[in-house]
């Protein structure tokens, strides 16, 4: 993967998230010692930081709760090894969340910021800002 530039890699680690693939397609991304920090928002009201086991449990949770995900990148800024991402993602329920039964959609306005080395990512920061449901 290190042939391409990191939006190229951004692009193409967000296709495969999207996919609902297999966690280790989406774990070829990251770095070994990957930090991820998801700030405040209303799926994980305190905040989390998870190095890379925590994210391919994550990820496999996420693949039970939805039958489908989307994200519309709306801009992609490179600075060095930074990229900021501003997206839209939507998710359809597989199962019930919260009061929402199997089927409804969510919607989340994200800011993410990935550091790459050698063509992984070593760190991800997103603010997501989910719509109220």
């Amino acid at each position: 993967m290190s042939s391409y530039t990191n939006v190229e890699l951004t692009r193409d680690y967000l296709k495969a998230v999207e996919s609902m693939g297999s966690s280790e397609r989406v774990a070829a991304f990251y770095a070994p010692d990957v930090i991820f920090r998801e700030f405040p928002s209303r799926i994980v009201p305190n905040g989390r930081v998870s190095k890379l086991e925590d994210l391919q449990k994550a990820y496999q949770q996420g693949k039970s709760l939805l039958s489908s995900q989307n994200y519309q990148v709306q801009s992609l800024i490179e600075n060095g090894d930074e990229i900021a991402a501003e997206i839209v993602w939507t998710g359809k329920l597989a199962s019930a969340f919260k009061d929402l039964p199997a089927g409804s959609e969510l919607t989340a306005y994200v800011a993410m910021f990935l550091t790459f080395r050698d063509g992984k990512i070593v760190s991800q920061r997103n603010y997501d800002c989910y719509m109220p449901f």
